[in-house]
């Protein structure tokens, strides 16, 4: 079982406090970060560009969302988790102490152990497998995450319609007047976007090319190989469904509806979405592909297999030629539903 898996979403936010990055006195600030956006005239034409600075999600919190509900599947299909990782506390076997407290009471002594080590470490935690780890130890073992996440940052092309604004609240006691405790909270409110990939084929797979092989790790490692892709798109499925990122939601939860998404499917070739930066970004997407295939073909004389599946509720489509390739569904469940099918039903 091997592909790539590309995905890009645009989201409607209103009233969020997802990711705060610091208390100032009674004021808890929510996340920006600085973008370039284009200044155009009349006409349309670029003018010059400027920085706005916007609320965000970070890519960490995304990440932690999804190992989370990796975690989650692991535990119902019986599959190795470490100690940290069920409590989904991501340290991912980072020192000796750690390694101790995981059960290894030995670590790697020298390079050639380093491709075991990664081994045992996956076999000990598909979360290591899946969202990779690095043991900083005298010699390292390091394996890169099969899954990346973009900040989620407000749309471009939207940019004027993305907001923060400080919420004052009070904690109040009537019988404890002096016990008032007056306090700010700033939310955001935009049309969000993130950009996600997985890559099917490097799961379960070790990815450190040197050192001692060890036939009998290795085949337990590739054994559960098909059960550990399952998890983690059935993981992928659950993060769209539920949108689980993010922090202060039990008082903040935000208003959310979903606008759009496109996802490229291979399993040959790795193929790279466009943002959800403007509403047209699923037409340029299909643009790309119908390059990108008409240029494999040329260049190699073979065809490339990609299908995207795309969920459009802001009506983007209207009046585009959709190819054969495009698979158009309702929901962003129904979305990551064709997703994995793709992969482990055909």
């Amino acid at each position: 079982m091997k592909g790539y898996v590309s995905l890009s979403v645009r989201l409607l936010i209103n009233v969020e406090s997802l990711n705060g990055v610091e208390s100032v006195g009674n004021l808890s600030r929510h996340r920006t970060v600085p973008i370039v956006i284009a200044e155009r005239d009349q006409q349309g034409n670029v003018t010059g560009y400027s920085v706005r600075f916007v609320p965000a999600v970070s890519g960490e919190s995304l990440a932690h969302g999804y190992q989370s509900e990796l975690v989650d599947i692991a535990k119902k299909m019986n599959l190795p988790l470490g100690i940290y990782s069920s409590r989904k506390e991501f340290l991912k076997f980072a020192d000796d102490d750690i390694m101790k407290r995981e059960g290894f009471t030995n670590v790697p002594s020298k390079e050639g152990e380093i491709r075991k080590y990664e081994a045992k470490i996956m076999l000990k935690d598909i979360v290591a497998d899946i969202g990779g780890f690095l043991y900083a130890g005298k010699y390292a073992v390091k394996r890169s995450s099969c899954f990346s996440f973009s900040y989620m940052i407000p749309a471009v092309d939207e940019i004027e319609g993305s907001a923060m604004e400080a919420q004052f609240h009070v904690r109040f006691s009537p019988s404890e007047l002096a016990k008032q405790a007056p306090y700010n909270v700033e939310v955001g409110s935009a049309v969000y976007t993130f950009t996600f990939g997985l890559n099917i084929s490097r799961i379960g797979v070790l990815s450190t090319e040197y050192g001692d092989k060890d036939t009998e790790l290795e085949k337990k490692l590739s054994d559960t190989r098909s059960d550990r892709v399952k998890a983690a798109l059935i993981a992928l499925e659950n993060f769209l469904t539920n949108l689980s990122f993010g922090a202060k939601k039990l008082r903040f939860d935000p208003n959310i509806k979903r606008l759009s998404a496109v996802a490229a499917v291979s399993r040959d070739s790795v193929f790279i979405v466009s943002s959800g930066n403007s509403r047209n970004y699923i037409k340029e997407t299909i643009d790309r592909v119908n390059a990108y295939k008409d240029a494999m073909k040329s260049l190699t004389g073979k065809d490339v297999e990609i299908k995207l599946i795309v969920f459009d509720d802001e009506n983007a489509l209207n009046g585009v030629d959709i190819p054969d390739y495009v698979v158009k569904v309702n929901t962003l469940e129904e979305l990551a539903k064709k997703i994995s099918e793709y992969f482990i039903t055909s």
